[in-house]
């Protein structure tokens, strides 16, 4: 197993922290990211339920009726909104695609601390056919293992611009909890 690096950037106030999950779907932004709040008492937001309650439609819906990119646009709209609305500390779930269009990961990263959460496509796709989700951009795709792989290798660009990454096995509340610190 590699060893996890020591981390680089420090907090000088958590109490004034946003923390923002990147990573694949299925990678288990939302999971960690409600489990992550509850254990540190800090808000959490799911930025696709946040749009879905804004806009009042699913994200397949929204999807449907704008395509990807009037999705993408809306997504860049409601990060912008939380990032001065929403009361810290506070855990934001950011979807999938969201560090990878517009100015996202740039955003993020100037407003708080990125994490990645990288898992294998196998570790992926376990998650994924295991999920009762519905997710618009996996929606009719033959072959889901093909797809996921060439969707990691066009994302993982940006989702490397975060502060941490987080391989699969060193996910973990303290491996949060030292980040934070």
């Amino acid at each position: 197993m590699p060893a996890q690096p020591e981390s680089q950037f420090l907090i000088p106030n958590p109490a004034n922290t946003r923390l923002f999950l990147v990573g694949m779907p299925g990678a288990g932004k939302s999971y960690w990211g409600n489990h992550l709040a509850l254990a540190l008492n800090w808000h959490f937001i799911d930025l696709d339920n946040y749009i879905s309650l804004q806009e009042k439609a699913s994200i397949s819906a929204l999807f449907a009726s704008y395509g990807e990119k009037g999705f993408r646009e809306r997504e860049q709209k409601y990060l912008s909104e939380i990032l001065k609305v929403a009361e810290l500390p506070l855990v934001i779930a950011c979807g999938g695609g969201t560090p990878c269009f517009f100015n996202n990961m740039e955003l993020m990263k100037n407003n708080g601390i990125v994490v990645y959460l990288d898992l294998s496509i196998d570790e992926l796709l376990e998650r994924l056919n295991s999920s009762t989700e519905v997710r618009p951009m996996l929606k009719g795709r033959g072959d889901i293992a093909t797809y996921i792989t060439k969707m990691l290798k066009e994302r993982k660009v940006f989702y490397e611009q975060a502060h941490h990454i987080l391989h699969s096995q060193f996910i973990s509340i303290t491996t949060f909890e030292k980040i934070i610190q």
